[in-house]
């Protein structure tokens, strides 16, 4: 435990004198090196999380790619079954930032969507924080990255939901071996969600003919 903390604040200590040091810049410096102090920050703040016994969040490779400025997340759902309908970030190499691209769900044009389905369900949420709110997130400090999908370990929400559920006369034990704990970071909302597994799919079409699909999908 107090080597895993030693490493922690060592991490701290350089991710923040990088940072300070490119800020004074004004932007100018090693951002390379940021990145890779950023990268073993994350590490550390799990290892002491784990140590700890606490939970903390692992980043997922789930295949796509969100739009960080406007993902525009859409939730579709039941009590067992839902679907995240998101836009995916299109990685235009020549984009100078000098101009902001619009983008309406109601629109006709065909867009590169992704979609996340959760499999058998317990709860399931999506709202605050945003991007600005993120560092009050509990998870914040304990390997959770903006814009990006994670794993909860050791996950207080799953522990507090069988506490719940434990009065239930046909309750059986052992949720976090058969739930897991999700959560994604877009610009605008987080989505937090409890369940067994999910799918992905990278789709290309008008998000509100999409929708309309994945609710007959959801219904049927």
């Amino acid at each position: 435990m107090d080597d895993a903390q030693r490493r922690l604040h060592e991490a701290e200590a350089r991710a923040h004198e990088l940072s300070s040091g490119i800020a004074s810049a004004q932007g100018y410096g090693d951002w390379d090196e940021l990145g890779s102090a950023q990268e073993d920050l994350l590490g550390a703040e799990r290892e002491a999380a784990r140590a700890a016994g606490d939970e903390y969040a692992v980043e997922l490779g789930i295949g796509l790619v969100w739009d960080i400025g406007a993902p525009l997340p859409h939730l579709l759902a039941t009590g067992h079954r839902a679907f995240v309908l998101f836009y995916l970030s299109m990685g235009d190499p020549d984009w100078d930032g000098s101009s902001v691209r619009i983008v309406d769900p109601a629109a006709a044009e065909a867009e590169p969507l992704g979609v996340v389905e959760f499999h058998h369900v317990h709860s399931i949420k999506l709202g605050g924080p945003n991007d600005e709110a993120i560092g009050g997130h509990p998870l914040c400090g304990k390997g959770l990255r903006p814009y990006s999908a994670h794993q909860v370990v050791n996950s207080r929400w799953i522990t507090a939901e069988e506490q719940i559920n434990s009065v239930h006369p046909s309750h059986r034990g052992g949720w976090h071996e058969r739930l897991n704990h999700y959560l994604f970071c877009f610009h605008d909302e987080t989505l937090e969600c409890l369940a067994e597994g999910f799918t992905t799919e990278r789709l290309v079409g008008a998000p509100h003919a999409v929708l309309s699909s994945l609710l007959g999908r959801l219904l049927g």
